[in-house]
């Protein structure tokens, strides 16, 4: 059953977050080639320091630690799960892929950051035995500045 179309611009949020030190440090050991859980004293091999090292974060020009870019999918994505779970949409989770996203990085994320993402549904389209949904989200931190814009695709089998 396609999406009705009607529910384009319908939207999802806020949704908050609060980000420690913690979460960036698991992150980069998980997308870094480390180990979560910070078993092993060996910091992740391809993450970046700032992103695990609280002293080599320190002496960074930021001071603190900082999210590696794809630290973003954590928190931002909550918009576009809820789209994809709204009775409203009809979508049947098990014929749904995740199609891509796109993230516009607009601020450094540190820890004690509080986030809060919204997000829009931005596309409903219907491409033969496919849906496409798009979910637009943006992401503010506790200053209202804007530090991360996402586009997230569902692709749906009809």
């Amino acid at each position: 059953m396609a999406i009705d179309k009607a529910n384009l611009g319908k939207t999802y949020g806020p949704f908050r977050f609060t980000v420690g030190a913690e979460h960036l440090k698991d992150f980069a050991a998980a997308t870094g080639g480390g180990v979560p859980g910070r078993v092993f004293p060996a910091g992740p091999s391809q993450a970046h320091p700032w992103t695990y090292d609280e002293a080599a974060a320190a002496a960074s020009a930021h001071g603190t630690l900082v999210a590696a870019p794809g630290f973003a999918t954590v928190f931002a994505i909550q918009p576009f799960s809820a789209a994809c779970a709204d009775p409203a949409l009809g979508i049947n989770v098990l014929r749904l892929v995740h199609g891509g996203q796109e993230l516009e990085l607009g601020g450094v994320i540190r820890p004690g950051d509080e986030l809060t993402t919204t997000g829009e549904i931005s596309r409903v389209q219907e491409r033969g035995t496919l849906d496409f949904l798009d979910v637009t989200t943006t992401t503010l931190n506790q200053r209202g500045e804007v530090v991360v814009r996402a586009c997230w695709t569902a692709i749906i089998r009809n």
